[in-house]
């Protein structure tokens, strides 16, 4: 006799336990607001991506969780940590810093995941029948 593990929900609010069942329910909540990438330089692997939530808590996950909505990366992408040399621009210091960054370096996937995941939520508001709140 085999036990089945009950499906476990993508996310959950640990404030309200609201519940997000799948990547894209938690994407596109209208009541989650992205606020930025949680860089860890020295290891892109434990990055988060911090949203906001309607009750207010903010719900973090892991970055990595997301990854697979970018292209895979190419063989010869760079891994190297750019932090402190003049081609870094600080983008991932700034938690509220959502804007795009050209840098080679180990965190460019994850600035790429912010855009997408902007446009993403922009095209769901602009393709819903409902008012979302800006």
């Amino acid at each position: 006799m085999t036990v089945e593990r009950a499906a476990r929900p993508f996310q959950i609010c640990r404030s309200c336990r609201h519940e997000w069942s799948t990547w894209d329910r938690f994407v596109l909540d209208p009541d989650l607001r992205l606020l930025g990438l949680q860089a860890v330089i020295t290891h892109p692997d434990v990055n988060l991506l911090v949203f906001e939530h309607g009750c207010g808590s903010s719900v973090s996950i892991l970055s990595r969780r997301l990854r697979h909505l970018l292209p895979e990366p190419e063989p010869d992408a760079s891994h190297v940590r750019l932090l402190g040399t003049e081609q870094c621009r600080g983008h991932c210091l700034r938690l509220g810093d959502l804007e795009a960054c050209d840098a080679r370096c180990s965190n460019a996937r994850d600035r790429e995941l912010i855009l997408l995941v902007q446009r993403m939520r922009k095209e769901a508001r602009e393709s819903s029948p409902y008012e979302h709140s800006p």
